[in-house]
């Protein structure tokens, strides 16, 4: 929605989500978040409300006040609309200050009524662009008038609609204090009516007859055929005067009826033809109420002919495409529209002189499909999607893609006319030149399709969209315990996997590929400085390179250095370290230090010969080698072969001696595998610490430097293996606010870290990162202190949410990773792995990274993982896009993708009338031997309401001989026939459960001299429409969808009954929460959904961890709205009373907008053990279902978002005292606020 929300003339847009509002405002650069507002409830419609002006602006026969509102030139305030069971409006305003800016609500109007049947097909609010009235509907026979008042509420009233099956209403363009709402509805006799009524703000009530304003019609169900599963529009036409030379009457304004075969066009009676029409109404009313009853009778019958007469429509123009979805107003002063279907295919409307051109239709392009269209500006507008990317679209007066092709594709029964055609004269034009052609000239009130090639659209920006999340599932792809998230989202023409996970995103800016067995690279700067690097130094297993960086600020390259210039480095070895040490005598110094096994080397590079000389060398006189070594800007320190290790000041002409283990001891060493000297004060040249760590006793040790010599002062305990890398880290933002952590990378793949305060470690967790050695580099990211650490995976480790948290990053087998720093990539890194250097930016740590895979019309409906061929099994469902009224074609397919590049490795294309309705895979054992397989539920689309024929398919996958890339083939292995929808399939050991419409089945696959059958074992029929199910033990879990939960036994092939509710809750998702309860969700609330476990994979990222504050992530919920949830279990029983205690006080504390308590929507949970249901409200969305008296108050679930907001209100004491003390003594929270902070602080690293 566009409109200008404050003073200083800003155009905001205001995105409505399912629970919140997105406040933007419109800048040169593009759109810019200025505030959010979250919703308790479901957002049905938003509206803006105008401030009226005092100009008025007279066009045609009508005088408008507010035109110039809709030009930017007034504010606006909000009108929101939520949904049933609870419908309400709410009142916005936006307000501005220094700390920011906010929607706050000025005005709850509650529409509920107990009595009411809430309406079928129109829940909408409709304000009259004087700013003076608005319009709902809500419930059936129902309209609420609400009486506005420089852009707030005034007073409402409610008004009785004979028009019971509304559609669609809009107000008519009427002059100033003269309303007229234009209904469309569905009457008796299931014809679709068009009729206006008069709003009578005086009398508090409609016209109990039809407005004579506009001629009451009915439209032919071949233009809107199965009007109920249509989305029709109604929108109103502004006036269009007449041409000044022409004697032909003016558009009298109207409106349009969008959502058919055609677009249809009504315009509103002249005032001539409104006094006919009175006049005809007041001799049929006279004859109504004649003595003579046959007469009377006749004159009710001609009434009636008249209601159900279609009218001549003034104009139209077919539709080509299927249902229309979202329609924008792109001018308010010339009626052009923006108009897109389900498939996103969007067109541009003209009505511009409309009386003469008629209505041209003008493919744009194609996009997301479009749920909302707002025109923004310069021909830009903002699309909003439910089932695809939501984006930022600009308008191109020419082609910028596909320029050869059909903007859109446009059946072959629609005429269409070429642009050049649109120059020819109409049957109204008078005067003017006919066509040189002896074409007819076109009738305007038959519109026309132009026939256009080339898409039109560019997006400027997308804004990414998971939802509908159909399917999802949680896989561990490698087996390195790291879980990811594989949802099937989308739809249309826009279906598509997503590969969902937390952490940091990595954007790769160049690559040198062919640099192998590299093991360790550093960034080089000519002076110490300098802001950009100029080299890069490699080291592999026996030599050592170096990089010149070629780079003036636009293309970047990399060119091996020549001989001369490597004259002083040792290249002929591997380099342990290297670094800058600038001098203290000088201001900018161009000296180095490089490491090798053999010795130490004080380089000097010149800049104008480009060499480097060697200064000073240390080396080592007794034969030993050099292992591990670290340097920082004024020291070195070495790790040698025998466990001896020394130290050295870098000195203008050399090197000086400060340490040496070996002078006072004698005997044998502890063998060092990885050494630091880096200072914890990145502005000092010299550290006070040093980090050793060594192989055999499998311990760090930290000494500190003293006027006594170097003091242990903290131990680690074995860790599970050796360190390869060792950092004692500051993750401080400034030089009070100090965080000192020990990080080390461990030969096994893991990184093992430390607290370190007070000389104490503490807190000790281990971070599993695959099995290679784990290297650590110090850098920034995000202007942040930060550690990345390089292993099979690659994560960094940062300062988040007040602890210190791994933003994991999709890379794999990174070696060792450096800082770099150039003109053209800036701040980034350099990466080695085993076949080349990467460089690249680490950005958007512990952010939420989405990689899609589009799959365009072939939407993905079921998803399942097979580990042994590591391979996805995806059921696609493809329809092909249809015009309206036309068959829908859909095609039914089951792939298997490869779980890394998501390439189809096999496909199966079902029967053409069958439909894929769920998969799964297991691996049961066949003669002896385990083997994996995929079972595919199908069913047969017929006429009927419920299907009553599927099969239950079992396919093999096997490599494909003939096939000379990595593929696959599929094998039919066996069928059997049911009579029914297979809705969803799980095991017990080697049984198939599969749900099959009312029953659960029970099958087995055999084998029987080579050949494999499926054989029932048994059935239990005793429910409604059983649509989940949820397997533990020999014990299933089974959802009906009408019904209730069932718990059943299956003991030797035979289904038993154990358990049974028989509430009516609706649940469409089920699992076991453990033996002896189970979880389920309601269709408000997971709509199509699924629970899937956590808590092995979330453990392995905390293991050994010191703390424990009584809370375990249990479960992971997806929604169709696109959440992804964790649903996290409260262990300890007092802490949960505590929550629930903080949880009621924030409720009475916190205003929330969309109701009176937060508590008012809904998850299920069943025990076992007490054999009865337990209500637990729930905070977004509402059960649609409505109320039942039988809900209690919230208890058993704790809603995590809303308590989290407890850390939001700390630094307001108010706050804090308020929601602390409650509203009586025995509501004061007992738990100290700093206890509280800790466990909220925990519960968010959990998401």
């Amino acid at each position: 929605m566009l409109c200008q929300l404050s003073s200083r003339g800003l155009e905001h847009l205001v995105v409505a989500k399912l629970n919140r509002l997105d406040v933007y405002t419109l800048q040169p650069r593009g759109l810019q978040h200025q505030c959010t507002l979250e919703i308790r409830g479901i957002v049905t419609s938003l509206r803006t409300i105008p401030i009226p002006v005092t100009v008025s602006i007279s066009v045609a026969h009508a005088t408008t006040t507010d035109l110039l509102h809709l030009q930017g030139s007034s504010r606006s305030n909000l009108l929101l609309l939520l949904s049933h069971p609870d419908p309400e409006l709410v009142f916005l305003s936006y307000t501005e200050d220094a700390s920011g800016s906010q929607l706050t609500a000025t005005k709850h109007l509650s529409l509920h009524e107990v009595t009411q049947r809430a309406a079928e097909f129109c829940n909408d609010v409709v304000v009259h662009p004087s700013g003076k009235v608005a319009v709902v509907s809500c419930y059936v026979g129902r309209l609420r008038v609400i009486k506005l008042k420089a852009g707030n509420y005034e007073d409402d009233f409610e008004v009785g609609l004979r028009e019971l099956n509304l559609f669609a209403f809009s107000f008519l363009p009427l002059p100033d204090d003269e309303y007229a709402v234009a209904i469309l509805h569905l009457d008796y006799q299931e014809r679709v009516q068009l009729l206006a009524r008069d709003l009578l703000l005086e009398d508090l009530e409609l016209s109990s007859l039809p407005s004579i304003v506009l001629t009451p019609t009915s439209i032919s169900d071949k233009i809107i055929p199965y009007i109920a599963d249509l989305p029709l529009s109604l929108f109103p036409v502004p006036p269009q005067p007449a041409d000044d030379d022409d004697d032909a009457e003016g558009y009298m304004g109207g409106v349009i009826v969008i959502g058919g075969r055609k677009i249809m066009m009504y315009e509103m009676a002249s005032a001539q033809g409104q006094t006919k029409q009175r006049s005809k109404r007041r001799r049929l009313e006279s004859k109504k109420k004649a003595t003579d009853a046959s007469e009377a009778e006749k004159a009710r019958g001609k009434e009636m002919e008249r209601e159900a007469r279609a009218k001549k429509v003034q104009g139209s123009v077919e539709w080509p495409w299927s249902e229309v979805t979202a329609v924008c107003a792109v001018d308010p002063l010339i009626p052009r529209y923006i108009i897109s279907d389900i498939y996103g295919r969007i067109s541009l409307l003209s009505l511009e002189n409309v009386k003469e051109q008629g209505l041209i239709l003008v493919p744009v392009g194609e996009a997301s499909p479009a749920s909302s269209l707002t025109y923004l500006t310069n021909q830009t507008i903002y699309l909003g999607s439910h089932i695809g990317d939501s984006q930022l679209l600009q308008i191109s007066p020419t082609p910028v893609s596909s320029l050869t092709a059909p903007t859109l594709p446009i059946p072959s029964d629609v005429k269409t006319v070429t642009p050049s055609m649109l120059s020819r004269p109409t049957t109204r034009d008078k005067g003017k030149a006919r066509a040189t052609d002896d074409s007819p000239p076109r009738d305007p009130t038959k519109g026309v399709v132009v026939e256009t090639t080339g898409s039109f659209l560019n997006v400027v920006e997308n804004f990414k969209n998971i939802a509908p999340i159909v399917d999802a599932i949680i896989v561990d792809t490698d087996g390195s315990g790291e879980q990811q998230v594989v949802t099937c989202s989308g739809g249309a023409n826009r279906g598509s996997l997503n590969v969902v996970r937390n952490g940091a995103g990595f954007k790769e800016l160049a690559s040198v590929p062919g640099l192998t067995d590299v093991v360790n690279v550093w960034s080089i700067r000519d002076e110490s400085e300098g802001i950009h690097d100029s080299h890069i130094l490699v080291s592999t297993l026996k030599a050592t390179h170096l990089l010149r960086i070629n780079d003036t600020g636009g293309n970047t390259t990399l060119t091996y250095t020549k001989d001369t210039e490597t004259s002083g480095l040792v290249i002929n070895y591997p380099t342990l370290a290297f670094g800058s040490v600038p001098l203290a005598t000088a201001h900018n110094s161009q000296r180095a230090v490089q490491v090798t096994n053999n010795g130490v080397r004080l380089l000097e590079y010149d800049i104008v010969f480009r060499t480097y000389q060697t200064i000073g060398e240390w080396k080592i006189v007794d034969g030993s080698e050099v292992v591990a070594a670290d340097v920082n800007a004024s020291q070195v320190f070495l790790a040698l072969k025998t466990g001896r290790f020394v130290g050295l000041v870098v000195e203008d002409q050399g090197f000086r001696l400060t340490l040496d283990n070996g002078v006072k001891r004698k005997g044998p060493f502890s063998e060092i595998s990885a050494i630091s000297c880096a200072p914890l004060d990145p502005t000092k040249r010299f550290s006070n610490h040093l980090v050793l760590s060594y192989w055999d006793t499998k311990t760090i040790q930290i000494f500190s430097f003293t006027a006594d010599g170097l003091v242990l002062q903290s131990t680690t305990a074995p860790l599970p293996a050796f360190a390869r890398s060792v950092l004692l880290y500051d993750f401080g933002l400034d030089g009070i606010d100090h965080r000192y952590y020990l990080l080390a990378g461990l030969a096994d793949g893991s990184v093992a870290y430390f607290a370190w305060k007070d000389k104490q470690l503490s807190d000790k967790k281990i971070v599993p990162l695959g099995q290679l050695p784990v290297a650590l580099s110090a850098c920034q990211i995000d202007g942040k202190r930060a550690v990345f650490a390089a292993g099979n995976r690659a994560t960094v480790f940062s300062w988040e949410k007040k602890r210190l948290h791994n933003s994991p990053i999709m890379l794999r087998d990174v070696v060792t990773a450096a800082p770099l720093s150039t003109a053209s990539f800036g701040p980034s890194l350099v990466l080695a792995t085993p076949t080349a250097l990467f460089i690249g930016r680490v950005q958007d740590l512990d952010k939420m990274h989405i990689r899609s895979i589009p799959l365009g019309l072939d939407n993905p409906s079921r998803i399942t993982y097979e580990p042994n061929l590591k391979v996805f099994g995806v059921g696609i469902v493809r329809a092909v896009p249809n015009r309206i009224g036309d068959l829908q074609w859909t095609k039914s397919s089951f792939r298997l993708l490869d779980h890394i590049t998501f390439a189809t490795l096999a496909n199966f294309n079902c029967e053409d009338t069958e439909r894929l309705s769920a998969v799964a895979t297991y691996a049961p054992e066949i003669d002896g031997k385990s083997n994996p397989v995929f079972c595919v539920g199908v069913y047969t689309e017929t006429t009927e309401l419920e299907p009553n024929e599927g099969r239950l398919l079992i396919l093999s996958a096997s490599t494909s001989e003939q096939s000379k890339i990595s593929s696959l083939q599929f094998s039919h292995v066996a069928t059997a026939d049911v009579k029914g929808c297979v809705f969803a399939i799980s095991f017990i050991k080697d049984t198939i459960i599969a749900a099959v419409n009312s029953s659960v089945m029970a099958f087995k696959l055999k084998s029987s001299d080579g050949i494999l059958t499926l054989e029932a074992l048994s059935a239990w029929n005793h429910n409604y429409i059983v649509s989940s199910l949820a397997t533990y033990d020999n014990r299933i879990i089974v959802g009906d969808q009408l019904s209730s939960v069932s718990l059943l036994e299956i003991v030797d092939g035979k289904i038993n009954n154990v358990s049974r509710d028989y509430g009516p809750i609706w649940p469409v998702a089920v699992e076991a929460s453990d033996k002896d309860s189970i979880l389920g969700a309601n269709v408000r609330l997971l709509s199509l959904s699924m629970f899937s476990f956590l808590k092995k994979s979330l453990r392995s990222l905390r293991l050994d961890s010191s703390k424990n504050v009584g809370l375990e992530a249990s479960h992971v919920f997806f929604s169709s709205s696109g959440r992804i949830g964790v649903i996290v279990e409260v262990t300890e029983p007092t802490l949960s009373l505590h929550l629930t205690a903080l949880q009621r006080n924030l409720a009475g504390a916190i205003a929330g907008v969309g109701g009176d308590s937060h508590t008012r929507w809904i998850v299920l949970t069943f025990s076992l053990l007490h054999a009865y249901l337990r209500f637990a409200r729930f905070r977004a969305p509402k059960n649609k279902k409505g109320r039942s008296d039988a809900d209690p108050s919230a208890f058993g679930f704790i809603d995590g978002d809303f308590v989290e907001q407890f850390l939001t209100h700390m630094s307001s004491l108010e706050n804090i005292e308020m929601i602390m003390t409650g509203n009586s003594d025995p509501e004061r929270l007992t738990m100290p606020i700093e206890e509280i902070q800790a466990v909220l602080e925990h519960l968010q690293s959990f998401h």
